[in-house]
């Protein structure tokens, strides 16, 4: 079943169209990763998604109720959150208060603390620096942030922009990996990248170029196929 379906979704900045139609659609519970170089409108899709770009044309859906022309607020309460690009935590606010204001839109005080503790599962550097302040956290420890604070809503559908940017291999292998347990935990996640490495926790993958889609299928047939290195890194492949 589709737990979100986007037909024909054109947005833009301003008089600039970004997106020129796109249509795609994600099962419950999943994994769908979305690649593309800089500027091909990724970012662009999600922040539309997530309410903080208006819909110029097309449709979105989320559990078959239409979202388009819905507030930011009223997105995060039907059950979609977004880790932004360049995380965006509170740098003068401990971690503590940046996961508390995560769950803003939560009235039930027990099950706000029962996802405190499910995030400092899944990032136990989280709890070790809850009262840290954000902003000396390592730029790691700040993506472990926002992905945390974006779970305290309780989404059922968690959207990750450039989860891996700025990070070592190692740790964004490690981001990569409390990402999957987070979707065996039964949360549907949509991860912007430009690190390949992600496709092996990728059930879907969809490529974007200069705000169109020209893939879309499963991770793993991509990662056998070689059509990411011909379509995304420009690479030639034998046939």
């Amino acid at each position: 079943m589709s737990l979100l379906e986007v037909e024909e979704l054109r947005t833009g900045y301003g008089a600039l169209p970004v997106l020129q139609g796109i249509s795609f659609a994600v099962e419950e519970g999943t994994t769908a990763v979305v690649f593309g170089l800089n500027g091909a409108g990724k970012t662009t899709t999600i922040n539309c998604l997530a309410g903080l770009l208006p819909v110029w044309g097309g449709e979105v859906r989320f559990d078959g109720q239409r979202l388009s022309g819905r507030s930011a607020k009223a997105i995060v309460e039907a059950g979609l959150s977004l880790a932004p690009e360049g995380r965006r935590v509170w740098a003068g606010l401990s971690v503590l208060k940046n996961l508390e204001l995560g769950a803003w839109s939560r009235k039930d005080r027990r099950g706000t603390e029962e996802t405190m503790q499910q995030v400092f599962g899944y990032f136990p550097r989280l709890e070790e620096r809850k009262d840290q302040l954000a902003g000396t956290l390592s730029g790691g420890e700040q993506q472990m942030l926002a992905i945390g604070r974006a779970i305290m809503s309780r989404p059922r559908l968690l959207m990750i922009d450039e989860a891996s940017l700025g990070l070592s291999p190692k740790l964004a292998q490690t981001v990569f990996e409390v990402v999957s347990k987070i979707n065996d935990n039964g949360t549907t996640v949509i991860i912007v990248e430009q690190n390949v490495g992600v496709l092996p926790y990728a059930d879907q993958a969809l490529i974007m170029e200069k705000g169109t889609l020209t893939y879309d299928g499963s991770g793993s047939e991509l990662e056998r196929s070689g059509e990411l290195r011909r379509t995304y890194l420009g690479e030639a492949v034998a046939s």
